[in-house]
Formats: C-alpha cells, structure tokens, sequence
C-alpha cells in the first residue's frame, strides 16, 4: 500500500522518492511466486488437455473408419478423452484461480500490518 505521501509524490511525477516499505515487497513478491506456480498449472494442464484431445483425434478417425459397433465404441472413448480434456483445463483453470486469490488475500494481510 502506497503511503498518502508517496501518492502525492506520484501525482507530481516523482516516484522514484517513493521507496516501497518492507511489506509491500514482501506482498509484491508472493503475489509473483503465485503467478508463477499458475502459470505453470495453467501450461501442464494446456500440455495435458492437448494430449488428450489428439487422442481423441485419432480415436475419432479410427471410429469413421471402422463403422458398426467397433466404430461407435471407439467414438465414445474419443468422446471421453475429449471432455476429460475440458475438465483437465477447467480444473487447472480454478487451481490457478485459488493460487491467485489466496496470494492476493495473504499480501493483503502483510500490507495492512
């Protein structure tokens, strides 16, 4: 949190002598490491979901080529690799939300000491 004295400063355009106070850096810094670990969850699971859908993929073309019940099984399983390719994104997608939000709430904490 900026003190009112840095935000006049601000206001005339001198922010350099504005120096951060201890807490500040040390909210600033969690709310880096928790953008970093969501970026990663993010990119495993974008990793994740893409091997699943191209095997979905395959299953899928495998399906039209085989016909009959061989062909319709193998469509329901490249129907559930793709949906489980969803849910993995989805999944990641509130995992890196909750990382974020729960750094957000802790850096807060430390700024308001």
């Amino acid at each position: 949190m900026m003190t009112r004295a840095c935000v006049a400063l601000l206001a005339m355009g001198a922010l350099a002598a504005c120096q951060k106070s201890p807490q500040d850096k040390q909210a600033d810094a969690l709310k880096n490491a928790a953008d970093r670990q969501a970026s990663q969850i993010e990119a495993q699971a974008k990793s994740q979901a893409a091997a699943l859908e191209q095997q979905a993929e395959g299953l899928h073309a495998q399906a039209k080529q085989a016909g009959g019940y061989t062909g319709q099984r193998l469509q329901v399983r490249g129907d559930a690799l793709a949906r489980e390719a969803d849910i993995v994104k989805r999944q990641a997608q509130a995992r890196a939300d909750a990382t974020r939000e729960t750094a957000d709430a802790q850096a807060k904490v430390i700024a308001s000491r």
